[in-house]
């Protein structure tokens, strides 16, 4: 059984997972397991015992692979969060189309949006609880909340209504980041002493150092052989 912490009322969250993972040799790396279970899966549990009430992950490259996992948590986790996935069409257009995608699909009476990466091998759902409650007791005029570390920027953030709007309404590549830098005053860092908001896995380099630098490893699914997967990450249909 689940027991959600609290968390602001009507909290949704997305799920980055769009990318081809060409510097991982075009592997879908949210299907990396860490003790046995897929990134992908570690990460929407996490959202739901934290409290979040639907989430939506964000697919493009890799769909045919990560799809199926997600409508398997979709029917074991049905009794806590509503979990759906909305595709990307471009996905190599950035982070910022992804994030359109994913909020676009979100239901509009949301007050907050969570939002993580579907790589992110060390986060816990502890760590999700902070930046939301970082974001429930913000100052006022705050409309983003953004973990940092050693003065890296990391995930999950945090945002509301306004942010969320203004960001739907960009175009190409344009997203979260810019509206961050144009508007400094409105963001709120939530100073952390560990790299699990900051650490993700871009290399099979970066799978080593996990393992060498935090004594945790990720292995590849038995069933990810490459078959249908294109040298540029795309799969074939």
């Amino acid at each position: 059984m689940l027991y959600p912490l609290t968390v602001p009322e009507k909290t949704g969250a997305i799920i980055m997972a769009a990318g081809a993972g060409r510097r991982m040799g075009g592997k879908p790396k949210s299907l990396l397991m860490r003790d046995g279970v897929p990134l992908i899966e570690r990460q929407l549990r996490a959202l739901a015992q934290v409290g979040v009430c639907e989430a939506v992950v964000v697919l493009g490259h890799h769909t045919a692979h990560i799809e199926p996992v997600v409508a398997k948590l979709q029917s074991q986790l049905a009794g806590s969060m509503d979990i759906r996935w909305a595709l990307n069409s471009q996905p190599d257009d950035g982070p910022g189309s992804s994030l359109r995608v994913g909020l676009r699909a979100l239901s509009p009476e949301l007050k907050a949006v969570l939002v993580t990466l579907a790589d992110q091998p060390l986060l816990e759902s502890s760590d999700m609880s902070a930046v939301l409650a970082a974001w429930k007791s913000r100052a006022p005029g705050v409309e983003l909340v953004v973990p940092i570390f050693e003065g890296e920027p990391g995930h999950p953030v945090v945002f509301g209504a306004l942010v969320r709007d203004a960001v739907v309404a960009m175009n190409g590549g344009a997203g979260l980041r810019d509206w961050r830098r144009a508007h400094a005053d409105q963001v709120q860092a939530l100073a952390v002493d560990h790299a699990r908001h900051t650490v993700d896995i871009d290399t099979e380099f970066d799978r080593v150092a996990l393992a060498e630098c935090y004594g945790v490893a990720l292995e590849w699914p038995a069933n990810l052989d490459g078959d249908g997967i294109a040298s540029d990450g795309i799969r074939d249909r």
